[in-house]
């Protein structure tokens, strides 16, 4: 049974539904994965994950979401709804690391080893490590991310470098220290 339309929403074009399937298949895991690497609150990944996907369909972009810019317009949305979450934690106070309990009761030693970055990269701005995560670890390029995280293109170089930097002052002191002096 077809239902109608709700007020104010426009029936997709014939064939949308296929391609925002194709569209989900190909995000999803890596969306899960941003949103779990940058929102304090594991609980609420699903949520949040959720909410990316509706506010992304409530969008123009969903009616192509196999247009060349529907993967960085998806990641802009979930960072905005990461930055809204936290921002709803910060206003109730409730500022509570799950991360750092599961830390402490891990036996697994690759979670171990990883320990040292880990703790370097909570040393960092949330943004810092966003930018970190979309381009070395999503492949973004730096005009994508700029657009992504709503920067311009030359302030995203040059937040990756003091990012960069701050992570080797944090995981190599010594070198760091060496690194400043040559420049």
């Amino acid at each position: 049974m077809n239902l109608p339309p709700q007020p104010g929403s426009a029936r997709p074009p014939v064939g949308a539904s296929e391609a925002f399937d194709r569209f989900y298949e190909e995000t999803a895991a890596a969306i899960r994965a941003y949103i779990l690497r940058h929102c304090s609150d594991r609980s609420a990944t699903d949520d949040l994950f959720q909410t990316t996907y509706f506010r992304f369909l409530g969008s123009a972009m969903a009616a192509t979401p196999l247009a060349a810019g529907a993967r960085a317009y998806l990641y802009r949305i979930a960072s905005n709804v990461i930055a809204d979450h936290g921002r709803g934690l910060q206003r109730r106070q409730k500022h509570e690391t799950e991360f750092d309990e599961a830390a402490a009761g891990s036996a697994d030693p690759a979670f171990d080893r990883d320990s040292d970055l880990r703790a370097a990269l909570r040393g960092l701005s949330a943004r810092e490590r966003q930018l970190l995560w979309l381009v070395y670890a999503e492949g973004f390029t730096h005009k994508e991310a700029a657009r992504i995280m709503r920067l311009r293109s030359a302030s995203v170089r040059v937040l990756l470098f003091r990012a960069r930097r701050k992570l080797a002052a944090t995981l190599e002191p010594d070198s760091a220290s060496e690194e400043g002096t040559q420049a």
